[in-house]
């Protein structure tokens, strides 16, 4: 039987942010808004995406940026990328 953090990446998630923009983890919850709650701009989005697509080991199109509202849309979104074989 699969793990909860095997199947779902929300921890993860919450453990890059909260590395990545210096907070404690517990504030980071699925429905926290990325730019207005935890306060990411450009610059922290991309260093974001970088870091996901190198935990991940996945791509992540510009195109699918503005997707991210909230923590719980790039956990999805995860979700379906990971269930998802990516084409080279």
């Amino acid at each position: 039987m699969n793990n909860a953090k095997e199947t779902r990446p929300t921890e993860k998630i919450q453990e890059i942010l909260a590395h990545h923009l210096r907070v404690e983890r517990d504030k980071i919850k699925p429905e926290s808004l990325l730019r207005e709650d935890l306060g990411l701009d450009s610059a922290d989005t991309i260093e974001l995406v970088f870091k996901v697509e190198e935990t991940f080991n996945i791509q992540v199109p510009d195109d699918d940026l503005e997707k991210f509202k909230t923590v719980n849309d790039l956990v999805a979104y995860l979700e379906d990328k990971v269930r998802t074989p990516q084409t080279p």
